[in-house]
């Protein structure tokens, strides 16, 4: 039996030996999918630069009127590409306890194509997505919600970031209890 082992691992050596194995084959493989693929559960919106990375958003929206928060809350966070699961952890965490429906929880309860880390876009995450509109379907005249927000400075002052489709431009909106889009986006990352 212990023959029949040794003869198995040699031979398992010697064809590694001769199909030429090296190092490199742990290297990460960059993505390959292009904008516009539909992709692990989204449709592919986003490819960092390096190809190690990406975005795909939910096919559809997750609502058309849903509130940031329906009570006013400062809960700073971050804007750039790659913050925007963090955030909405964050801000799940921090409203754990309210009962209504809100941005943030719509698109962190996502479960889609048998993936279950979706999670609302940061603004920076999101003016990519409105680049690819069209690709993605965004509703043209909607407003969507970001999980970008900043501290206006004084008690219950909390400004979300949210961008209009039809002029394209983000803004900040003490007006946390409007009805907005939310449209879920995860990350893809290289093999």
């Amino acid at each position: 039996m212990k023959k029949n082992l040794v003869a198995g691992i040699l031979l398992f050596t010697a064809s590694l030996a001769f199909w030429g194995c090296s190092d490199d084959d742990d290297a990460v493989q960059p993505l390959t999918v292009s904008i516009g693929d539909t992709y692990e559960g989204g449709i592919v919106f986003y490819i960092a630069e390096d190809k190690l990375s990406g975005l795909v958003a939910a096919p559809q929206d997750q609502g058309s009127e849903i509130v940031w928060s329906a009570k006013r809350k400062v809960i700073p966070t971050e804007k750039a590409i790659g913050t925007g699961l963090a955030n909405t952890i964050f801000i799940v965490e921090v409203k754990k306890g309210d009962t209504e429906e809100f941005a943030a929880k719509a698109a962190y309860d996502l479960v889609l194509g048998g993936y279950d880390d979706w999670y609302l876009p940061s603004i920076d995450e999101l003016e990519e997505l409105y680049k690819q509109r069209a690709i993605v379907g965004l509703n043209e005249t909607g407003t969507y919600w970001s999980s970008s927000a900043i501290d206006g400075g004084y008690p219950n002052a909390g400004y979300t970031y949210n961008l209009t489709v039809k002029t394209g431009k983000s803004q900040t909106d003490m007006n946390q209890h409007s009805g907005y889009a939310v449209r879920a986006v995860r990350t893809i990352k290289a093999k």
